[in-house]
């Protein structure tokens, strides 16, 4: 998922004015008839400073992103955090049969749980 704030270099809790003046200082440097050296990479960098802008410069629309790009961060930390537990669980060759089998049916648990979340 693109991170528009990234894409604007603001903070997530960027204001209006904050959010248009990043906008159109890198509207102004990213701008084609101005980069013809590399008018390519130029066109790609202003088509996704507009689409950042047009996202959260409109309050409805921000209040989606914002919702959906928390959706992602979460998904993504519970990614990871699954992943490392994989990676103890084959370190811990020297558990019994039955801790090992306790330990999967947690990380199916969390995998179940995360599933659910990435649903809604």
């Amino acid at each position: 998922m693109k991170n528009h704030y990234i894409t604007l270099g603001i903070e997530r809790n960027a204001q209006q004015p904050q959010i248009k003046e990043a906008y159109h200082k890198l509207a102004l440097k990213w701008h084609p008839d101005k980069n013809t050296n590399c008018r390519a990479q130029a066109i790609t960098q202003f088509q996704e400073i507009n689409e950042a802008y047009n996202t959260l410069s409109q309050s409805e629309s921000k209040k989606k992103y914002d919702h959906k790009l928390e959706k992602h961060d979460h998904s993504q930390k519970l990614k990871y955090f699954l992943e490392k537990i994989e990676e103890m669980n084959e370190e811990f060759t020297y558990l019994s049969k039955d801790d090992q089998d306790t330990l999967n049916k947690f990380i199916n648990r969390i995998n179940n749980q995360s599933k659910r979340i990435r649903k809604h």
